[in-house]
């Protein structure tokens, strides 16, 4: 479905980059990040969904708990086996040596426009709606499509149907406000919720300023929102009308003097960017009988993104897409459990562009905007798709199970077709044991920026990739279990820039991967306070992402490669008015590309750098310890609170550059601050 970031290359590359708040990370950060909003808790469940090698699942509740979250339970999936982070002031996951564009998002079978605000401080949602969130990081199902890096598929909670009651939920980041409950008395067939909340950031520090870069900046704004209409009018059919809205922004300013401005002088003067996203639905549900069911979604998603910077010019993006879901399964036919669906899908894109044009990728350390040529277009383009999807989980005796599934797509903007095959086989020779293994082809779609004529490629091909995975898992006594995955993914026809043809398909990637997840859960009928209720997980992850630019053979780590990944989370509910938590997290550096000389001058007299081979170096270790303390003061008020970086580790974000390119300093990541959060129910 629906990418986050429709005009992702602009805003990330040149917005960000050039105007030194950040930069890719081949490129590294020139400026420290703004300061993070508070961190919250979440932990992780080793559950999955039985039909899906890697994929995980986790409860509303367990996400709760995993310090350094800042009250937001999404900022949790960073701690997940397979995921990485490049910096503290971003939640976005690149999961699996794929990037976090390459993932796509759901909510309750709806598309969503993005799942984290401008700076990853926080997600989109409230958190006490959230009832389970899943991870399909590799070979996943065919019901899902148009993406190579992950699936993620979050769930949320009817609206309670004994009386109206809310929340009302304050942290270091914002304000949540809950309302909800039965239309028309205890028990009523129809039923609601309201959800709303307010960073208020730019309300507790009017603005920041880095002197030296010469950037200051005020503090990111958001706003979001939930609506659900719920109607039973008996248990076999439901329907549901969901609305959800989400606006960012965030302004600064590059003074004349500082070193951003000296780097890319275009850059100097005011800025902002602005993204949002609202959507509607309305969505059926019937189980027309006990073996039969049917679920149908037909909704409309407006996306908005702009930004504007110093004298490098303005862009803005919309895109309104109009989409119809339906999934049909089956489970009358003895030992098969068949699902069959498909999407249409409709997006009319509006692109506004009068602004100096890099045609910066991941690929291109020396991105310079003051010397891009400049493009003036008004355009826009209709990019319809459509595809069906067909699965069967085939139990073939008490042991065995075999999965088999087919994706067809047909992309009428591209003119391709695609037939994706998605395969499984699941042996437990015991009740607690399972081996599992899958196969599956994916591809995603060009950015729109990479695609679109004038300023794109519009005969540029989609990504391919391939996903293999071979995991095992195992229930033991006294709540503990364990979980190992192998997998393996390739990936063609990554995005390059191009002189003559704006973008073509230039690059490949391969990652390659060992996880490993050792849970502690609550026994049944086991104590629920004091050590007896110690629950937590340990997980770490090896592996290795890579880069290949076809043209040259020259091979590189990716981005987000850290080929170490450790995590360790615990929860202990001491009493029934208190418990406490605490997360260490470490991996490897992440890579940069390193400046190593100087190459000249621009046609402006700037000194030009000359960097060394991509991501051909690695910034410092990571590792950081959160510690968290819930108190309960009666039965609908609580508070927590976090100290976060509790040791004041100083984990390197990167390296900012002088004018010349011949000093380098240090920026640095989040040192240690205390968090906290109040909760109280209505």
């Amino acid at each position: 479905m629906t990418h986050t970031h429709p005009f992702r290359a602009v805003p990330a590359a040149c917005l960000l980059g050039a105007a030194a708040l950040s930069t890719p990370s081949h490129a590294q950060s020139d400026t420290p990040p703004p300061p993070a909003a508070a961190a919250t808790t979440v932990e992780v469940t080793g559950a999955r969904f039985r039909d899906q090698p890697g994929r995980t699942s986790l409860s509303g509740a367990e996400l709760a708990r995993v310090p350094g979250a800042g009250g937001d339970p999404m900022r949790a999936i960073q701690a997940l086996p397979g995921v990485a982070t490049i910096d503290d002031s971003s939640s976005e996951p690149a999961v699996r040596g794929s990037r976090p564009f390459d993932n796509v998002y759901f909510v309750d079978f709806l598309p969503v426009g993005y799942l984290f605000h401008v700076g990853g401080f926080t997600s989109v949602f409230n958190p006490s709606l959230i009832q389970r969130f899943s991870m399909s990081s590799a070979a996943w199902g065919p019901e899902y499509g148009q993406a190579v890096g992950a699936v993620f598929d979050v769930q949320l909670r009817n609206p309670r149907t004994d009386r109206i009651g809310g929340l009302l939920d304050f942290s270091l980041t914002g304000a949540n406000v809950l309302a909800e409950g039965p239309l028309g008395g205890k028990g009523s067939e129809l039923s609601f919720f309201i959800a709303a909340r307010r960073s208020w950031f730019d309300l507790v520090v009017d603005s920041s300023e880095d002197q030296a870069e010469g950037v200051s900046f005020q503090l990111p704004v958001y706003t979001v929102s939930q609506t659900r209409l719920l109607w039973t009018p008996d248990a076999r059919y439901r329907v549901r009308l969901d609305f959800s809205t989400a606006t960012d922004r965030i302004d600064y300013t590059v003074k004349a003097g500082g070193k951003a401005a000296a780097r890319d002088p275009l850059v100097t003067g005011t800025s902002n960017q602005r993204q949002s996203f609202a959507t509607g639905a309305v969505v059926l549900e019937n189980d027309l009988s006990d073996t039969l069911g049917v679920r149908t979604a037909l909704g409309q998603m407006r996306q908005n993104d702009s930004f504007r910077l110093g004298g490098a010019g303005t862009a803005r993006v919309r895109t309104d897409t109009t989409y119809l879901r339906q999934q049909w399964q089956y489970t009358g036919w003895r030992g098969h459990e068949l699902t069959f669906g498909g999407t249409l899908e409709s997006r009319q894109l509006d692109v506004g562009l009068d602004f100096n044009f890099p045609r910066c990728t991941e690929f291109d350390p020396n991105c310079d905007i003051s010397t891009a040529p400049r493009l003036v277009t008004d355009r826009r383009a209709r990019q319809n798709r459509a595809d069906v999807h067909l699965a069967d989980r085939w139990q073939l005796n008490p042991r065995w199970v075999a999965i088999a599934g087919l994706r067809l797509q047909r992309d009428a903007w591209l003119d391709r077709d695609a037939a994706e095959p998605r395969l499984g086989l699941e042996y437990s020779p015991t009740r607690d044991i399972t081996w599992s293994a899958g196969f599956g082809l994916h591809s995603q779609p060009p950015a729109p920026e990479e695609s679109f004529d004038v300023i794109g490629n519009p005969k540029l091909a989609p990504i391919r990739s391939r996903h293999a995975v071979v995991g095992v898992s195992q229930r033991l006594a006294g709540g503990w279990s364990w979980r190992s995955e192998v997998y393996a993914k390739d990936f063609r026809g990554y995005a390059v820039a191009d002189p003559v043809l704006n973008y073509r398909n230039g690059a490949r990637g391969t990652a390659q991967g060992v996880e490993l997840l050792l849970k502690k859960d609550l026994t049944p009928g086991g104590p629920r306070q004091g050590w007896g209720a110690l629950t937590g997980f340990a997980s770490l992850t090896l592996s290795r992402s890579r880069r290949t630019i076809d043209a040259t053979g020259e091979e590189f780590p990716f981005d987000a490669d850290q080929p170490v990944i450790a995590t360790v989370v615990a929860n202990l509910p001491w009493n029934e008015r208190w418990s406490y938590g605490l997360k260490w997290s470490a991996h490897s550096g992440s890579p940069y590309t390193p400046v190593i000389g100087l190459n000249g001058t621009w046609p402006d007299g700037r000194v030009r750098p000359l960097y060394g081979g991509l991501n051909s170096q690695r910034l410092p270790a990571y590792h950081r310890l959160d510690l968290r303390a819930d108190r309960r003061f009666s039965r609908d008020f609580s508070a927590y609170f976090e100290l976060i970086n509790a040791y004041n580790r100083s984990n390197v974000a990167g390296y900012s550059y002088d004018a010349t390119y011949t000093k380098r300093e240090t920026v640095e990541q989040l040192p240690i601050f205390f968090s906290f959060g109040l909760q109280l129910k209505l």
